[in-house]
């Protein structure tokens, strides 16, 4: 009795309908369970590529990144948090609504953790402390919280496991955090022999404590023998890129990666960096190892977390890569980390004196970090 209008509308189409074309492959298959994945929709953000994947440690430094990454690719992403929910919540808008899930959950809870990865094909633990606290300590968190996490991915039927760790995490290390957090990897290989372990030097970026922590105190910045520490500082988000890239990869099962800056630095070179970059003069104190431990231990009785002594014990830690020819770096994966001397002044510019806040972001004739450093002066600005 009545026209379809949607008759009409089809009819008087005079352009061919054409399929959208997606990004990636529509499936994926898990190398090591064999796992079937399908995507639906087009690639990107709007749309699920059919992986799910848990990020412990999700509100950390490195943690926003990798969501943000994960997100972006169309993953539904689960981000178990301890505490209060808004610790997380400036992930959700990383990804499309639905997509990125906070879940609450204890280390020490095995049923919670089960209930954080009963449908990831993916688990990523960033989970780590410089410093000890009342409620846990470095073994409690590095050993008995990675083997926890790593039975119940392997109990739950998780595909690929991604366990972040340091490049300096060795048992013979000067510091009760890295000892164990490589007492940590060796608890994760154990019990889930195709875990992939990542890492990673010493990373810089907007919330970074290598940077900034030279901007906010340049007036007053402590170091120790002198800041003769040796850094291979690498851009988190390069990390996050690489986390990805292994991700992906059903190739890179079992398999060590080492993520470092390819030249080597001081830390009194790094502080000379932003010294250069903000115009301003960074007033270093030297102050005896010892001395400084003290202070940190004082500090650490507070109710607040200011410092502590097994930081300070990090601070004279280099970061020193392994010789071992099977462990994988950036080149394995295709990517050419950032530059430190381009990228530092987008996440220090901030800390510029008002009279160079409107500088533009590169000097004139800026070559690779040159020693001694230039002399700061109106000539070395572009204009």
């Amino acid at each position: 009795m009545f026209a379809n209008p949607l008759n009409r509308s089809i009819k008087g189409l005079s352009a061919p309908v054409t399929l959208a074309r997606r990004g990636k492959a529509d499936v994926v298959i898990r190398k090591t369970t064999g796992q079937v994945l399908v995507g639906r929709g087009t690639y990107g953000r709007q749309s699920w590529n059919g992986q799910t994947a848990t990020v412990f440690g999700c509100s950390g430094f490195l943690g926003r990144y990798i969501v943000a990454r994960l997100a972006r690719e169309g993953t539904k992403v689960i981000v178990p948090y301890r505490g209060l929910e808004e610790y997380v919540r400036h992930l959700r808008p990383t990804g499309d609504l639905g997509m990125v899930i906070p879940m609450e959950f204890d280390l020490r809870n095995s049923k919670q953790i089960e209930e954080c990865v009963r449908y990831s094909d993916v688990v990523i633990n960033l989970i780590g402390r410089n410093y000890e606290t009342k409620n846990f300590s470095f073994d409690q968190v590095h050993i008995e919280g990675a083997q926890r996490i790593a039975d119940v991915s392997r109990e739950a039927g998780v595909s690929r496991l991604i366990h972040m760790s340091s490049i300096n995490a060795k048992s013979n290390a000067h510091s009760q955090a890295l000892v164990s957090k490589a007492f940590g990897e060796q608890r994760v290989r154990e019990h889930f022999p195709g875990a992939n372990i990542v890492r990673s030097a010493t990373m810089y970026g907007y919330e970074d404590e290598l940077l900034n922590n030279i901007g906010r105190f340049k007036h007053f910045y402590m170091t120790v023998n002198h800041a003769q520490q040796k850094l291979r500082p690498v851009c988190v988000s390069d990390v996050a890129h690489a986390i990805g890239i292994i991700r992906d990869n059903e190739d890179t099962v079992g398999q060590t990666f080492e993520l470092y800056n390819p030249k080597e630095y001081s830390r009194k070179d790094v502080v000379e960096l932003v010294q250069f970059l903000l115009h301003e003069k960074i007033w270093q104190v030297n102050v005896p190892p010892r001395l400084l431990r003290l202070a940190a231990q004082v500090a650490n009785a507070l109710p607040f977390h200011y410092t502590s002594h097994h930081e300070v014990d990090l601070m004279s830690i280099d970061d020193v890569p392994s010789k071992d020819p099977s462990i994988q770096t950036f080149a394995d994966l295709g990517i050419q980390p950032h530059t430190l001397e381009l990228a530092a002044l987008q996440y220090i510019r901030h800390y510029r004196p008002p009279q160079h806040e409107e500088d533009p972001m590169e000097p004139k004739g800026y070559k690779a970090f040159r020693k001694p450093p230039v002399p700061v002066s109106n000539r070395d600005i572009v204009v």
